[in-house]
């Protein structure tokens, strides 16, 4: 009794899914999807490799001048020598004594010194601190032509003008704190004149060696002077000059910096860098197919590069992190320092590379962040570029250089790799 009714059941099924699989190969013939009952189809992913550098270009200078933090005091040998600048623009000529009823004017001055904090933490790629004894040198450079070019105040660390030296053996250093002392009659003299105090500080080793030294942007140095036994003066870092009020940050940014007295010769020709003293940037924009660009959708970018070996660089067998940062300005800012400094550098990167100096051959790095950047901007409004920028800028005085786009060997030459799925356009019925 219940075999034809089974049969009657088992016939409707059938021709219920022969029609749904009718149904099915219609509406993809007319080019609308069927998304319940049709079956979804693969994901391809291609994958091709373009010269698609439109420019790449690499400048030094970073950190900008005032803006270092920490300053790097080293003594490198002939690989880098850098000195570091003091301004105490302003000097009272009188003092509270507690004794007296009103403000006593300085005549004397018992001791004089310059505390300064050092920056003893551990990171990675960068000397840590000397395991022999070093030496501080304070030179007074008040009389400099120019507020910051090397050129006018090296000449100024000379005997005649050293006003102070000390040496310190190496477990001192872990102490954070260094007092460097300072020539009595110098600081006298320049209260009294009504004159600028501006200190030039050299390292000296027989080794080589370097200090972090925290700048006026986390806890500048301090000049303290004693007019008189009982009484201490305490002086901040202050700069006067530019005197134009429309640069008054870069004034405040002057109270102390650094300037180079010995680094290695330029990079190679045609090669981009990153990183070295002062450190250097690389600005890469892309070209990107427009078959591929207009048509499909970019999920993995890999940029292919090949180092060129900097084996007489300072550091040169440490490591050296180097990140890839998106330009985040629309497509009419050309100016390539300008963007440069308008990257937001941070070690929060998705992408990084680590390299050492002096290696040489081959190296890809992921370009994740980036690509997630051009999804969802325009081209308009978000470059198809980047800059590449080295870890702890103006500490870490490693450099490592790649073969530019205008390298006589092709196969030297930066590529870049897309993975993209082809976009389908389905049409309606």
């Amino acid at each position: 009794m219940r075999a034809p009714w089974v049969s009657r059941i088992l016939m409707l099924t059938g021709f219920a899914a022969a029609l749904s699989l009718a149904a099915c190969g219609e509406k993809l013939e007319s080019g609308a999807g069927c998304p319940i009952l049709c079956p979804t189809p693969d994901v391809q992913l291609r994958d091709t490799t373009v010269e698609a550098i439109a420019v790449d270009s690499s400048l030094a200078g970073f950190p900008v001048i005032g803006e270092e933090s920490p300053l790097l005091l080293a003594a490198r040998g002939d690989t880098l020598d850098t000195r570091v600048i003091f301004r105490f623009d302003s000097l009272s000529k009188s003092y509270p004594h507690p004794s007296a009823p009103a403000d006593s004017f300085v005549n004397h001055i018992d001791s004089a010194m310059i505390r300064v904090v050092l920056d003893t933490s551990t990171l990675a790629g960068v000397p840590r601190l000397p395991t022999s004894p070093v030496t501080v040198e304070m030179y007074d450079v008040g009389s400099a032509a120019s507020d910051t070019v090397a050129a006018d105040y090296l000449p100024l660390f000379n005997p005649s003008n050293l006003i102070g030296t000390k040496t310190f053996a190496p477990e001192s250093l872990a102490k954070d704190t260094l007092n460097l002392p300072l020539a009595p009659s110098t600081v006298l003299q320049k209260i009294i004149s009504g004159s600028r105090l501006r200190v030039g500080l050299r390292l000296v080793s027989s080794t080589s060696t370097q200090l972090r030294i925290e700048s006026s942007a986390v806890a500048g140095a301090t000049l303290r002077y004693k007019p008189a036994s009982d009484t201490a003066v305490n002086v901040v870092l202050l700069s006067q000059t530019p005197t134009d009020t429309a640069l008054s940050t870069l004034r405040t940014d002057l109270e102390d910096y650094v300037i180079t007295a010995k680094n290695l010769a330029p990079r190679p020709a045609n090669t981009i860098a990153i990183g070295g003293f002062p450190a250097n940037r690389t600005y890469m924009r892309f070209d990107l197919p427009s078959k591929i660009v207009d048509s499909s959708t970019v999920v993995r970018a890999t940029l292919y590069l090949t180092q060129y070996p900097m084996r007489t660089s300072a550091s040169a067998q440490d490591s050296l992190t180097m990140y890839p940062f998106a330009i985040t300005a629309g497509a009419v800012l050309t100016d390539i320092p300008r963007l440069m400094r308008l990257v937001n550098v941070n070690t929060l990167a998705s992408d990084s590379l680590r390299l050492v100096p002096s290696d040489s051959g081959g190296k890809r790095m992921e370009l994740v962040g980036i690509v997630r950047v051009w999804k969802n901007t325009k081209a308009e409004q978000t470059q198809r570029a980047l800059v590449l920028v080295g870890a702890n800028e103006g500490t870490n005085p490693a450099t490592a250089a790649f073969f530019s786009s205008s390298a006589s060997d092709p196969s030297l030459r930066p590529r870049l790799q897309l993975t993209y799925v082809p976009t389908v356009t389905l049409g309606l019925p």
